[in-house]
């Protein structure tokens, strides 16, 4: 194994420990949650992340196998001459043999079941990885459903103070039926999409609880600012940062070191392990006409030594030559699939993140001020009441559109950081808090 990928899987236990040592005292029965504190609750609970790190185990029990050595042979011989002339000829022998590798395979087995598990380990961590942009992407969309909520209440009651005072006209012969129903309608819209946006909401409950190991509906408050505008590094430090962390790069790079201890153990494989053996004999023999003879003791000793004329393990060797080209094709390929993932989620981010502050800055104060000028016109009885209307779903419509984009960038960059893997550190979630 390579020191490079030794050091990586060092870091990461070691980041494992530093996520998971806090969790036992902060959260144990709390309902509220920072993101941080979402990914380890995640990383120690969810179900699906418990079984696969039994793959660890299983990679250990396979090393601990790899250095057992075939087991001596006990052999036993007796013969007699009683169902034929009863002469009192007999023999038997006590034999024990053991076969013993000659060219190191056992050493090679070992090398091969100790990539295993750092190749298990590596895919625990890729789990781990996928799992945090899962939790990560569905507290974001949680986030921003709630803002939604919350902005559609904002507006039920704007336009419920509208068609009190739609009402109140209507009653004094100022406005037509035809006013007071369209301004209903819009308030029983705006009602409509808050109970779409509540089912939303519960759904995605439901999705994340299951994600940190918790009962379907059980409580959850999220406690996360959302990211700052400048939350987006530089391109390049992302590719090279991704490269450091990713553990299904680090899992490519372990493939070579196990495809080279595949090698190592075909070549070792070529010559068969030798057995010798041990025997200790005894026979009586009867020869006619002579009188009766001694019993003969001997002892044997024997050695078995395959001769690779044949198979010379060729096959097992072409092989494992063909595996490793293939794991470095495979690095390869990786290495330009996680350079082009980072770049179309560093891309987008930063295009949804720009587009964010065009409604910030403009869209949304305009519209804002549409709405109390249309406002202030109607109680004045200066415009008529679809103007209102208007103004208003305009403005539903802007807000409803931003908290979309909103949404979109936060998923991107959830995207994003999951491609460069770092939600696996502690310093991508900054200080604690």
């Amino acid at each position: 194994m390579g020191f490079a990928v030794r050091q990586w899987l060092a870091a990461s236990l070691l980041a494992s420990a530093v996520l998971a040592a806090p969790v036992v005292a902060a959260d144990s029965e709390s309902s509220s949650f920072d993101l941080r504190q979402l990914i380890e609750r995640a990383q120690r609970d969810n179900k699906s992340l418990q079984a696969a790190r039994y793959a660890v185990d299983i990679g250990r029990a396979r090393l601990v196998q790899a250095d057992m050595r075939e087991n001596p042979r006990l052999d036993v011989l007796a013969r007699s001459d009683f169902l034929f002339s009863n002469d009192g000829e007999y023999g038997g022998a006590l034999a024990i043999s053991q076969s013993f590798p000659i060219a190191g395979r056992i050493l090679r087995q070992k090398d091969v079941a100790r990539v295993d598990i750092a190749l298990a380990e590596a895919e625990v961590a890729e789990a781990e990885r996928r799992l945090a942009g899962e939790v990560a992407a569905d507290a974001y969309r949680l986030m921003v459903v709630d803002k939604q909520i919350a902005s559609r209440g904002g507006l039920i009651e704007i336009q419920s103070a509208l068609a009190r005072t739609t009402r109140d006209r209507f009653k004094a012969a100022e406005v037509s039926e035809l006013d007071v129903n369209t301004v209903q309608l819009d308030l029983q819209r705006l009602i409509q999409e808050r109970e779409l946006l509540q089912a939303q909401r519960d759904s995605l409950l439901v999705s994340l609880n299951t994600r940190l190991g918790r009962p379907a509906g059980a409580m959850l408050v999220i406690d996360e600012p959302l990211p700052k505008a400048n939350a987006i590094e530089g391109l390049a430090n992302l590719q090279a940062k991704a490269l450091e962390l990713r553990p299904d790069w680090h899992a490519a790079l372990l493939s070579v070191d196990r495809a080279q201890a595949e090698q190592a153990l075909a070549r070792s494989m070529r010559w068969e392990d030798w057995s010798a053996g041990l025997e200790l004999s005894q026979d009586k023999q009867v020869i006619e006409g002579l009188g009766p003879q001694g019993i003969g003791r001997a002892i044997g000793v024997s050695l078995s030594i395959p001769l690779p004329l044949f198979n010379k393990n060729q096959g097992k060797l072409a092989e494992a030559d063909a595996t490793h080209e293939q794991a470095l094709a495979r690095i390869a390929a990786l290495r330009l699939d996680i350079a082009g993932e980072v770049a179309s989620a560093h891309g987008e981010a930063a295009r949804l993140q720009a587009a964010l502050a065009q409604y910030e800055k403009n869209l949304l104060p305009i519209s804002t001020g549409n709405v109390h000028l249309a406002q202030q016109g109607y109680r004045q009885g200066l415009i008529p009441v679809f103007d209102v209307v208007q103004a208003q779903r305009q403005q539903a419509d802007l807000n409803s559109a931003y908290l979309t984009t909103l949404d979109q960038f936060l998923q991107a960059l959830v995207r994003l950081h999951t491609s460069v893997g770092d939600y696996l550190t502690p310093s991508a979630f900054g200080p604690a808090r």
